[in-house]
């Protein structure tokens, strides 16, 4: 399928599309790829019912992706993964990224979308709530690598659990 959800003069934002892995990991691999790694960055994209992404054809390449699961006994979508190449931070294209994925959401009947982000990442919590999301819970230690024992961990890098009421 492909499917262009949101078109304008510079970014279309396309929803499944048959987007290759190198597409959606040369937006996400150098924002995640330190914490997840090439192999299971790779699974993640490969686990996920909806791939959502943004391409600036000024540049010719993509610029943002969104990884989405549905969970359908709960009527909910988890964002998974959430970026927005560094050099087009502060664009908009975040937020029409979301927008389209929440009228999309809508639209299938979802009742709500939840996130995780880290409790100090002050610029996506903005991002966030400007669309509607709410912190819901924290949880401690949420993004320690499972890998690495908790007792070896200096940082704890908790986050916030986010969720966005549909209807």
């Amino acid at each position: 399928m492909n499917f262009v959800y949101d078109q304008s003069s510079t970014i279309s934002i396309y929803h499944n599309s048959i987007f290759s892995l190198a597409d959606v990991e040369s937006v996400l691999e150098p924002l995640f790829g330190n914490y997840y790694g090439k192999e299971k960055l790779a699974a993640i994209i490969s686990s996920v019912d909806h791939i959502w992404c943004v391409y600036d054809r000024r540049i010719n390449q993509y610029v943002a992706c969104a990884l989405v699961q549905s969970h359908n006994e709960k009527d909910v979508l988890y964002i998974k993964l959430f970026g927005v190449a560094i050099s087009s931070q502060g664009q908009g294209i975040g937020t029409r990224l979301l927008k389209a994925i929440k009228k999309w959401a809508r639209q299938a009947n979802y009742f709500a979308v939840i996130l995780h982000t880290q409790i100090n990442n002050d610029k996506a919590i903005g991002l966030y709530e400007k669309l509607g999301f709410e912190k819901q819970y924290l949880f401690k230690d949420f993004f320690r690598p499972r890998e690495i024992p908790l007792s070896l961990y200096i940082h704890e890098p908790d986050a916030y659990q986010m969720i966005l009421y549909l209807q």
